[in-house]
C-alpha cells in the first residue's frame, strides 16, 4: 500500500482548487474546443468570441466542479471530514470566482447541487453504455443541445478525456490523509 501524506483541511481544499484552476486555463479550455469541435470563434472567424468562449468555459467548470466533488464522495470515507471539504471547497470556490457575479452563495449552491445531479443521473441511466459515456453524452448535450449530432468518435474522446481527468483526481486524492 503506498503511503500517504497527512494535509490539513485547508491545505486539501487548496489543493483541490488548484486542481480545478488547472483544468480551467485557457490552454485546457481552446484544448477541449478543438477536441469536441466546439467553435469559439465569432461571426468572420477571426477572433474568439466571448459568448461561445463563456459557454464552453461554464460547461468544464461543471464538469470539473463535479468531477471534484464525486471524486471526494467516493474518497473520503469519514461522513464529517467529507461534509467539511466539500462545503470549505464550495465557499472557496464561490470567494474567488462566484461571489462578483452578485449571485448569493445559498442560490449558487442550488444551481450546483441541480448540476451535479443532472450528471449524477446521467451515469446511472439504464444503458450499456459506459458511466463515462454517459457522461460525455450529458456534456455534449449540454454544451451542444439536443438536436446537435456528435460524432461517436468524439463523443469516445470526451469520455476518455473525462475518465483520464477522473482517474488523475481521484489518485491524486488518495495520496492524501487529511488530518
Amino acid at each position: 500500500m503506498e503511503s500517504t501524506v497527512k494535509i490539513s483541511m485547508e491545505d486539501f481544499v487548496d489543493t483541490l482548487y488548484l486542481w480545478l484552476s488547472e483544468h480551467l486555463t485557457e490552454k485546457e479550455v481552446k484544448a477541449m474546443a478543438d477536441e469536441v469541435g466546439f467553435n469559439t470563434k465569432g461571426l468572420f472567424r477571426i477572433k474568439v468570441s466571448k459568448k461561445l468562449y463563456s459557454k464552453l468555459y461554464i460547461e468544464l467548470f461543471t464538469l470539473n466542479m463535479y468531477l471534484i466533488v464525486s471524486s471526494c464522495e467516493a474518497v473520503i470515507e469519514d461522513e464529517d471530514k467529507k461534509k467539511n471539504v466539500l462545503e470549505m471547497f464550495h465557499n472557496t470556490v464561490f470567494e474567488k470566482n462566484i461571489k462578483v457575479t452578485g449571485i448569493s452563495y445559498n442560490r449558487w449552491l442550488n444551481l450546483m447541487e441541480l448540476i451535479y445531479d443532472e450528471y449524477r443521473k446521467a451515469t446511472e441511466e439504464e444503458s450499456l453504455l459506459s458511466p463515462l459515456l454517459l457522461l460525455a453524452n450529458r456534456f455534449c448535450k449540454n454544451l451542444f443541445g439536443d438536436k446537435m449530432k456528435l460524432d461517436s468518435s468524439v463523443k469516445f474522446e470526451i469520455s476518455m478525456r473525462i475518465g483520464g481527468m477522473a482517474k488523475q483526481l481521484s489518485k491524486t486524492l488518495h495520496e492524501y490523509d487529511i488530518d
